[in-house]
């Protein structure tokens, strides 16, 4: 157990550097060099090309993500998931791209609910608190109105 958490740990670090990267390219006007970093990101933790995993539902995405992780890694990878879709989205909201930006959201989202397996920690609720302010709420997909309007996402 402790090399798997070792080889999370480096796998974060590591997505942390591609976030670096992704806001240097932001900051120079280089929206398709951090969209493509984003993407090399992407196909880091999910270990697999890009065409096997973005076509695919987001449950099976997250679940690929989760195959043979103890349940603690597999939500940290997830959560890495999810912060990389939300710097896409901000990536495509300097490009003035708002439909892919709200895209982008929505399916971080929906990565943090599946993510959960049992009351969100105080540092998920206020990743969510921070999606929902830039999801309008008529975009919201039903799964999460139900879900908010049944209090499981108390923000």
């Amino acid at each position: 157990m402790p090399q798997r958490q070792d080889y999370i740990l480096r796998l974060l670090e590591e997505l942390g550097q591609f976030l670096a990267e992704v806001a240097r390219f932001r900051r120079a006007g280089s929206s398709d060099a951090a969209l493509l970093t984003l993407l090399q990101a992407q196909e880091r933790l999910f270990a697999r090309r890009a065409e096997q995993f973005i076509a695919l539902p987001v449950e099976q995405q997250v679940h690929l993500l989760a195959v043979d992780e103890p349940a603690a890694n597999a939500r940290e990878k997830c959560l890495a998931y999810a912060t990389l879709l939300v710097e896409a989205g901000q990536t495509y909201e300097t490009r003035v791209q708002p439909a892919l930006a709200l895209g982008a959201y929505r399916l971080a989202m929906q990565v943090i609910l599946l993510a959960w397996r049992e009351p969100p920690p105080p540092d998920d609720r206020a990743r969510v608190a921070a999606l929902l302010a830039r999801i309008p709420a008529d975009q919201l997909l039903p799964e999460l109105k139900d879900w908010l309007i049944r209090g499981d996402g108390n923000c």
